[in-house]
């Protein structure tokens, strides 16, 4: 019986060596190639045999200093969980941020290298806060200790106020907003039936209506309370990293809207539609860009949607006007996807922080570049296949760089994550 325990101790100790991955460093996996379509060169982040992602091109990717660029994987680790990891720009390296089995969300600060981090642990949904800087400076000396040592305790989302979602945090990293689902009333159900989006010829609906709002969490103390309620089924929420208290969100229904765009600020006093849209707007994938505009796209891809202007426009917060930055029409893109969507145009949009270039991926599979001031277009990327994950481009802070995720080298059945450099075009 002794003989028997030590051996399940021993494969228990062993289990946990083998699972325990946290501050992991692996080679660098970056090289290049030149795309030959477009001629330009373009730098592979990571291999072709891992499963790994970017996050969503809303959320911060880079460290406050820039030296570090955050994305997901769930092939790299032994527990084939999905985790965070690294890329440090200088070297390549990859490195293993976090482990085990009950990772929610990460989210990037803004002033400090920190990240937040959202766990379910025992039913409840917590938050935690990195220390990033003392991570990495063991990751290395080598001597990296175990995750608790790094990460600090903020709070538990109370049952009381929804079931917890996505979240971004506030441009002064005080203030997390988070969606939630909720009960709510009768009538406000009833409400939510009456207003919810039918789309064209009875198609099926991807995402159905749900009663949601946004809540905030104090990233000091932990206290959470309520911004607003809304109607209808809340994602995409994004806060400004720019102005304290104002957050874009969107009318989630997995494809067209009444009115995809709203915005708010966090005391709950604006709750507002952002861009009043018409029948035929098929309105998209919305951009809390710069300090005074959202990009957005408005969808061209069915002939119905043909019949007014389309591609990657913006909307200025403070006025409301509206521009439009520009589109593209190409043979390729008309047969995007082996016959399965014909249109035209972008698809996904960003831009970069000093308003100068408006960046998007197309239904073909493209990626292009835009100078704002000029509508010059340029074409950076070809064939990034848009499976099994769309381009999703996004910019480095510096709007040097533009990051995104491709297909192209295993027909769509893993990503690589990219990244081209666009200085070459302000000559």
């Amino acid at each position: 019986m002794r003989k028997l325990f030590l051996t399940i101790a021993l494969l228990s100790g062993f289990s946990k060596a083998l699972f325990a991955q946290f501050g992991n460093c692996t080679a660098s996996e970056m090289q290049t190639y030149i795309d030959s379509t477009t001629g330009n060169t373009i730098t592979m982040l990571t291999d072709t045999l891992r499963n790994d992602r970017f996050l969503y091109q809303t959320d911060p990717m880079w460290t406050s200093d820039s030296k570090y660029v955050l994305f997901r994987s769930s092939s790299r680790g032994n527990d084939k969980k999905t985790q965070i990891y690294f890329i440090e720009m200088a070297t390549g390296k990859i490195i293993q941020a976090t482990e085990g089995p009950n990772l929610g969300s990460a989210f990037l600060a803004n002033k400090s290298n920190r990240m937040f981090i959202s766990r379910k642990e025992k039913e409840g949904w917590n938050m935690y806060v990195m220390d990033l800087d003392k991570f990495f400076a063991d990751v290395k000396k080598g001597k990296v200790g175990k995750p608790a040592g790094y990460e600090t305790f903020i709070g538990t989302f109370p049952t009381a106020m929804g079931r917890p979602g996505g979240y971004a945090v506030d441009c002064n990293d005080d203030y997390a907003y988070i969606t939630v689902e909720r009960e709510g009333t009768e009538e406000e159900k009833e409400r939510m039936m009456k207003n919810a989006f039918l789309p064209e010829n009875n198609q099926p609906v991807k995402i159905k209506p749900s009663l949601c709002g946004i809540r905030k969490m104090n990233l000091t103390t932990g206290e959470v309370t309520k911004v607003i309620d809304t109607e209808f089924k809340t994602g995409h929420i994004q806060a400004s990293r720019f102005t304290p208290g104002e957050i874009v969100f969107c009318n989630e229904t997995g494809g067209d809207a009444h009115q995809r765009m709203w915005f708010c600020t966090a005391d709950g006093s604006v709750f507002k539609p952002l861009y009043k849209e018409t029948p035929l707007d098929w309105v998209t994938h919305e951009t809390f860009a710069t300090k005074d505009y959202v990009y957005f796209n408005i969808l061209g891809f069915q002939p119905r949607l043909r019949k007014q202007v389309s591609g990657i426009a913006r909307i200025n917060l403070r006025t409301d006007d509206v521009e439009l930055i520009g589109q593209v029409e190409m043979e390729k893109d008309r047969k995007a996807m082996e016959g399965q969507l014909t249109g035209r145009g972008f698809w996904h949009c960003n831009a970069s922080r000093d308003n100068r270039w408006a960046a998007g991926d197309t239904f073909g599979g493209n990626v292009w570049l835009i100078n704002v001031q000029t509508g010059e277009r340029h074409w950076l990327v070809s064939d990034t296949k848009m499976k099994p994950d769309h381009a999703h481009p996004s910019f480095s802070p510096d709007g040097t760089k533009v990051l995104f995720q491709s297909g192209h080298f295993t027909n769509g059945k893993r990503l690589n994550l990219m990244m081209v450099d666009i200085t070459s075009f302000d000559k």
